[in-house]
Formats: C-alpha cells, structure tokens, sequence
C-alpha cells in the first residue's frame, strides 16, 4: 500500500528536481529553436556554470574570494561572454554548413570544457560558500516539504519559461529569430542579421544554462563532476517536449524530474514496492531511477515522434 504522505513527498521533490533540469533543458530548446542544432555540450556548460561560482566565491583559484551574491552574478555575466566568443570564434565560421559538422564541434566543446575543469579542480566536489547553501525547505500540505534550492528553481523557472515566451511572440527581436528559425535565407533577403541572432540565441542559452548549473550545485552544496551527465536526462526531457518547443522543454523536464525520483524511491532498494497479486518487490536496482526517464523517452517518441509540442516536419519528395 503506497502511503499517500510520502508519494506526495517524493512528487514534489520530483517537481524541484524538473526545475533544475528546466532551466538547462531551455538553454537546450533554445538553440535548436532559431539554429536547428543539437548542443550536446549543454551539461559540461552547466558543470562549467556550477564550478565558476566555485572559482569566484572561494579562495580555491583566486587569492581572493568574491561575495558569494558577486560571485553568482559575474558567473552569469561569464556565460553571457561565453556565449558571444563561442558565437564569434566557433559557430559563426559553420553558417551555412551542415548541421552535422556544427553537432560534432558541440561534443569537441564538451570534452574540452570537461577537460578544463579536471584540469583546475580534478573531479573533485567542491563546496560552496556557506551563504548559497539553502538549508532550508517550505513546509506544503499533507506533511511535505520542499527543499530551499528545489524551491528556488521552481520559482526562477517558471520566470524565465514565461519570459522567454514573451520575448518570442510579443518582441520584435523575438519575432526575427522565429523568422531566421523557419527561414533562414528568407530572413537574409529581408535584412536580417544571421550572425546577429546565432549570437543572441548563445548567449541567452548558456546565461540561462550556467543558472541551472549553479542551482543543480545548490541542490547539493556544491560543484560536482557528475552535472555533466544530466545533459543526457535533459536530452530525454527535452525530446519529450519538443525540440523547438520552450514550455515542452519544461515541462518535459518536470515529466522527467518527476519520474526519476519517483523511480528512485519505488523501484530501488527497500523502499521498492511490491507488485500486486504477484506478491514480488519491484525492485531494479540501483541507477534505475535515471534510467527510467529514458524507457518513457524511447516509448514517447515511438508514439509521437516529435515530441507533446514540437513542430511537425513534413518533406515532400
């Protein structure tokens, strides 16, 4: 009998958790809605967000730490200038290229952001300054809580859902980027910029990616090495939304938030449930958790290939 307390518990920690994801899983959407391509290097760009805070907050690199507030703030203005040197050195020289090529330079930018920061830090957990870790929870209804980090993204996602979705249908700048993304050599007759938007899309997905790296550290206490493989759970969630799709991307996140740690408590260990008439614990195994959300991705796409909200492409031969 599956105690309804604790089921809600469980659910809500799944919601905090999808937040987390969210704000990476945007960052992700983004780009692939006004450029097409995959960025497979979005959860090392998180790791990179999370171990900057690390670099700037405390006295591991620099002789000086920052207030932590400071600290937060230049490592998002970093991922802003990230996203502009990325755009201007990289991926301006693969305008017009196969997306292809420019997918194979995202995985080459993966190793070597995973690369630098082994480089500073090994793959080591560095802990962060006492003023970011929130060691406290909002009490809810039927005896849940919600931890201070999950809260906070809750919050912070939703803001950034809601204003990416107005600066899409209600900007002109916003409007241009739709136009570039359906069309791209259309948008170059009528004036429109294309390096220009391929810069304002990086730099608004990985300002938005590098918060969602420091409150996946947040949630933990810190920077840790392991950041970087939830760029495959945000894969999953992000598929399951729709590539091009900013509101599937969150809530595809909180679908794929949801179902890892409701996985993780009911199919794992000894708090795995027993099936019902065969008298048997559902029990997977350790990890199982993280592997569940990627069964539900492969059945979803089996059935809607695109995604809840993606768009449909249909090619004509």
């Amino acid at each position: 009998m599956v105690d309804l307390t604790t089921f809600f518990d469980i659910a809500v920690s799944g919601i905090g958790l999808g937040a987390l994801y969210a704000l990476v899983a945007m960052g992700f959407s983004l780009i692939y809605k006004v450029t097409g391509v995959l960025n497979f290097a979005q959860g090392q760009i998180a790791m990179v967000g999370a171990y900057s805070v690390v670099i700037f907050g405390t006295a591991a690199i620099l002789p000086t730490a920052l207030p932590a507030w400071a600290a937060v703030v230049l490592t998002i203005l970093v991922g802003v200038g990230l996203g502009l040197a990325l755009e201007r050195i990289v991926f301006r020289q693969f305008i017009g290229e196969p997306v292809l090529s420019v997918i194979i330079v995202t995985l080459a930018l993966g190793g070597i952001f995973e690369g630098f920061i082994a480089f500073l830090f090994g793959r080591n957990f560095k802990a962060y300054p006492a003023e970011l870790a929130f060691d406290w929870s909002v009490g809810l209804p039927l005896g849940a809580s919600i931890q201070g980090a999950y809260a906070v993204a809750v919050v912070i996602a939703l803001i950034v859902v809601g204003v990416l979705m107005l600066f899409f249908r209600s900007t002109v700048t916003g409007s241009i980027l739709r136009a570039s993304a359906s069309d791209e050599q259309a948008a170059m007759v009528l004036g429109v910029s294309i390096e220009r938007t391929i810069a304002l899309a990086w730099t608004l997905s990985i300002a938005v990616t590098a918060i969602g790296g420091i409150l996946l550290a947040m949630s933990s206490g810190g920077a840790a090495f392991s950041i970087e493989t939830t760029g495959i759970i945000i894969f999953a969630a992000v598929v399951f939304g729709g590539l091009d799709s900013i509101p599937g991307a969150f809530i595809g996140s909180i679908v794929v938030g949801l179902l890892q740690e409701l996985g993780s408590y009911y199919l794992e260990g000894g708090t795995a449930v027993v099936v019902p008439l065969l008298d048997v614990q559902a029990n997977f195994g350790a990890g199982f958790g993280e592997i569940l959300p990627l069964i539900f991705l492969l059945v979803v796409i089996m059935v809607k290939p695109y995604g809840l909200y993606g768009t449909e492409r249909i090619e004509r031969l």
